[in-house]
């Protein structure tokens, strides 16, 4: 071989090398990272994610995708619109189009925040809606299980103390003289819930807004309210931070009580 064909062989296979090592690394630049608001929208349950700042949308090009999202919230329920705010690893399907709507596999999901309701609501439809959307969930003797499920769906309703509180109350089953009873729904101070509730008044407090909940009994709410909610405004979405019951107890005072207490 020729000196010239040598070199030309050299630079060929050298050229071959570096077009191989290139591959991986264009495959890996076909994911890449977003931050984006995904959308449940109601009644389809359809998932369009907006890459923020930008007019360009994606949504799930399969289940995998859809089930990653739904770990944050309720996919089922027709009576909830949340939003998903997150860091979005996202492999597009498609060539990448400028401004379209696009097919994307969700990779994983990064700094997970959930606005329960999208838009945000006003405050009494706020409650009127969350006591919509959980007054079925809730079951007499529900097990453990099923409420930590509930308890998860729900987590971005509530202030991180109360979510805390829950979250350590529902590890001590089994382990503490004194718990809060399995039995007792304390969203709505029943232990046997009945399957319709009426927000019958709303008042701001402070910086607080308190809502009468009462049970509804031949067609009509009761007189006197069953639990009475507390919530705010956190950042641009609501949170509950207490529930108040007619004997004088709130369940936030219960959970401090219950969650120090010695092991058997």
């Amino acid at each position: 071989m020729t000196t010239s064909r040598l070199q030309f062989a050299k630079f060929a296979a050298a050229w071959f090398l570096s077009l191989v090592a290139l591959l991986p690394a264009a495959s890996a630049q076909s994911c890449f990272q977003i931050r984006g608001r995904a959308v449940s929208y109601r009644g389809d349950a359809f998932f369009e994610i907006w890459h923020v700042g930008t007019h360009h949308t994606f949504f799930p090009a399969d289940k995998a995708s859809e089930d990653l999202i739904c770990r944050y919230f309720d996919c089922e329920s027709p009576d909830r619109q949340p939003a998903l705010f997150a860091d979005f690893t996202i492999c597009p399907a498609e060539p990448y189009t400028k401004g379209a709507s696009q097919r994307a596999i969700v990779k994983s999901i990064q700094h997970p925040r959930v606005v329960p309701e999208w838009p945000p609501l006003p405050a009494r439809e706020f409650v009127e809606e969350f006591y919509t959307w959980y007054s079925p969930r809730s079951r007499p003797g529900d097990t453990a299980k099923g409420w930590k499920q509930t308890l998860e769906l729900m987590r971005f309703d509530l202030s991180d103390e109360l979510a805390r509180l829950l979250a350590e109350n529902s590890a001590s089953h089994g382990t503490c003289a004194q718990v809060l009873s399995p039995k007792l729904d304390p969203f709505l101070n029943a232990e046997e819930p009945d399957q319709e509730y009426k927000v019958t008044n709303v008042r701001l407090e402070g910086n607080t807004y308190k809502a009468e909940v009462s049970r509804i009994e031949n067609g009509a709410p009761l007189a006197n309210p069953a639990v009475v909610a507390e919530f705010r405004k956190k950042d641009e979405h609501w949170v509950f931070v207490n529930f108040l019951y007619p004997s004088g107890s709130d369940l936030v005072t219960t959970l401090k009580s219950e969650t120090h207490c010695h092991t058997r």
